[in-house]
């Protein structure tokens, strides 16, 4: 489970800033919950509140259980931001466009993150 409990919340921190920065939809929420459920015997419970998740953005801390901790740059949350707008995604109050994308191209570890996260996602940088 690392990377998804409340001691070490640093993949689960990650998937919560893609799906408030619009990153990803609910329904990729949802399809990322089951791979966990799939590719691992042991998961935290909320992975199972995650499948059915359908509430406003801002609950998902209500569905985990706890605010995920992980100090992410500027440069780091921008270019989630770039992912969000190269899958032509509404992005809400984030940078600019322009700013989101040189931010993506300058942290290739964001972007390889996110395909290692999101699998099933296809991103034409």
């Amino acid at each position: 489970m690392n990377g998804l409990t409340r001691e070490n919340s640093s993949t689960i921190a990650f998937i919560v800033n893609c799906y408030l920065s619009n990153s990803i939809s609910t329904d990729e929420l949802q399809q990322w919950a089951t791979r966990i459920m799939e590719s691992t015997g042991e998961y935290p419970d909320y992975i199972v509140e995650l499948l059915s998740f359908d509430a406003p953005r801002f609950h998902i801390y209500k569905a985990i259980g706890f605010s995920p901790s992980r100090r992410f740059t500027n440069q780091e949350s921008e270019a989630i931001f770039g992912i969000t707008y190269l899958r032509n995604r509404v992005a809400f109050d984030g940078p600019t466009k322009e700013c989101a994308i040189n931010s993506l191209h300058m942290n290739q570890t964001i972007l390889t993150e996110f395909r290692t996260a999101f699998p099933f996602i296809q991103i034409a940088v």
